[in-house]
């Protein structure tokens, strides 16, 4: 396996947890187990707190020019 496809793996897995911990929480909400103001806040903070290496992910694969 390469470096590369390893950076692959751990950038999809980051986004992929990062989505799926947003829908959790959210669906928590949607259901009424969690009040919405409450659930607003959690992802606000999650959201705060995962923004920078989401960013740098995303701008890393998106921002490579190839050639």
């Amino acid at each position: 396996m390469t470096d590369e496809r390893v950076r692959q793996i751990i950038a999809f897995g980051v986004i992929g947890g990062f989505l799926f911990c947003c829908i959790c929480i959210a669906l928590v909400m949607v259901l009424g187990f969690l009040d919405p103001r409450d659930g607003l806040s959690i992802l606000k903070d999650f959201s705060g707190v995962f923004s920078g290496i989401i960013g740098l992910i995303v701008g890393y694969y998106f921002g490579k020019q190839n050639g």
